[in-house]
């Protein structure tokens, strides 16, 4: 048997933090975190102008001209700023062993460019899905960043110019990267979850996890759905989208063919939604706070979440918001409890596709350190920089460094996001993803799963409101 300090010591050889990618997106994550700390205080700027929200670089909302939406400190910053982030991907990438030369001799500067040649383009394009996300009728009809990032990912990877496009390709690769860089620095203010009231906790925290659970079980034990896609539409279907299952097919270890599969599923179901919730509660005359609740709990993208409120009131979009912010604040606590869940599932060796045992696999005897190894390291950097915020977040309260600082750290989740969704849309084969869907049976539990996920929300939301 190993001693505790014997285990300590090979988990630590095992996981190898120089050259692990999972090691690294904890790595950058705390870093873009104190970056973003960094801006807030570095930065002069008068507390009554609107440089408390654009502390860090990015497009302004703008409606009729482009060029609004960007002033002299965004305009000369985006590029120091992309400049930074193509810094920390190409570090990252070497002491990985990724940019080495094939004998080991040092650095292949050939891999570096090429790279750095790529994620230039991919920053770009994220560039482009943001700035037109902020306009003011994108906003307004669902159509954020994300969903655009997707959409023109999509329309690269499945164009004829793709084939000219190789480092493009090569980096967008690492779209599920990008994204655990994100959710690694995704820090919540744990108070707010004090601040915000009962009714919307009971709505997003108790409506959305058992739809989540009943979606799961009913394609895993009715319709026969391999539990990995099953547990990945599920909770993009009840969670936040996108985002959600970005996080968790990083903890499932899910290929980027199902991630894609999904996310796009949603989001084309999430687009309609969004029109016809709003419709159906004006329809049916519900109050504001009911309605707000509802669209807040069942709507998938916080985007779609604002844009489906509004179309009823300006207070059903203010109750949706703070739905929403709820059931996001949860979304590193989830990827954690399914980490531990699903790690421990793995240990004990139950590796069928039905959730049952396979047959044929010797059963796998469990070890802290498998959990450990298999463990995804962003959830950590979730823990650290919530709890560095929570901490500091007293001290500067009612003052412009406060909200200039939940601002910068969102708006750096953000960017990483962009990035890493449209990796994710380059990557994404329509044809196979048509005949995926169609195949693993991903449609039918994904309409299970946001139908309950709609109606237990309804029923929470005037229980509660």
């Amino acid at each position: 048997d190993e001693s505790p300090s014997d285990c300590f010591s090979s988990c630590l050889q095992r996981a190898a933090p120089k050259h692990n990618a999972d090691w690294w997106t904890l790595w950058l994550g705390i870093l873009t975190f104190a970056l973003a700390a960094a801006l807030v205080f570095a930065i002069p700027y008068d507390p009554d102008t609107t440089r408390v929200k654009y502390v860090v670089p990015q497009p302004m909302p703008w409606e009729k001209n482009p060029l609004d939406a960007w002033d002299a400190y965004n305009g000369v910053g985006i590029f120091l700023l992309l400049a930074i982030f193509d810094a920390m991907y190409l570090s990252a990438l070497r002491f990985m062993g990724k940019t080495t030369k094939a004998d080991g001799g040092g650095a292949d500067w050939n891999k570096i460019a090429t790279h750095a040649r790529g994620f230039v383009f991919v920053a770009a394009v994220a560039t482009l899905a943001y700035w037109i996300g902020r306009n003011k009728f994108w906003t307004m009809n669902g159509l954020g960043y994300a969903t655009l990032s997707i959409l023109i990912g999509i329309g690269i990877g499945n164009s004829p110019f793709i084939g000219r496009l190789p480092s493009a390709r090569l980096v967008a690769k690492d779209g599920e990267f990008f994204i655990k860089c994100s959710l690694a620095s995704l820090a919540v203010e744990f108070g707010i979850i004090a601040r915000v009231g009962l009714p919307a906790i009971v709505v997003a925290w108790v409506g959305s996890p058992l739809a989540l659970i009943l979606g799961y079980l009913a394609g895993t034990r009715l319709l026969k759905v391999d539990a990995r896609l099953s547990l990945l539409i599920c909770t993009g279907a009840t969670w936040c989208g996108a985002s959600a299952m970005s996080a968790v097919g990083s903890v499932l270890d899910s290929p980027n063919e199902d991630i894609s599969l999904c996310i796009s599923l949603v989001v084309f179901a999430t687009v309609v939604l969004t029109y016809a919730q709003a419709y159906v509660a004006l329809g049916t005359g519900m109050s504001d706070a009911v309605a707000g609740a509802w669209i807040g709990g069942s709507i998938d993208q916080t985007g779609n979440v604002v844009a489906s409120a509004a179309i009823v009131s300006e207070g059903a979009m203010e109750v949706a918001a703070i739905v929403k912010i709820v059931l996001n604040s949860a979304l590193g606590i989830l990827a954690t409890v399914i980490a531990f869940i699903w790690q421990f599932r793995s240990g004990k060796g139950d590796a069928g596709g039905d959730g049952e045992k396979a047959p044929t696999q010797k059963k796998k005897e469990f070890s802290w350190i498998f959990l450990w190894e298999k463990f995804p390291k962003f959830v950590l950097g979730f823990v650290i920089c919530s709890t560095i915020l929570s901490a500091a977040m007293p001290s500067i309260r009612e003052t412009a460094e406060a909200e200039a600082m939940l601002r910068a750290v969102k708006t750096m989740n953000t960017w990483w996001f962009a990035f890493g969704f449209i990796g994710i849309g380059i990557g994404t084969d329509l044809k196979q993803m048509w005949h995926s869907a169609r195949k693993s049976g991903v449609i039918p539990v994904y309409l299970i799963a946001n139908s309950l996920d709609i109606l237990i929300s309804l029923g929470l939301s005037y229980l509660v409101f």
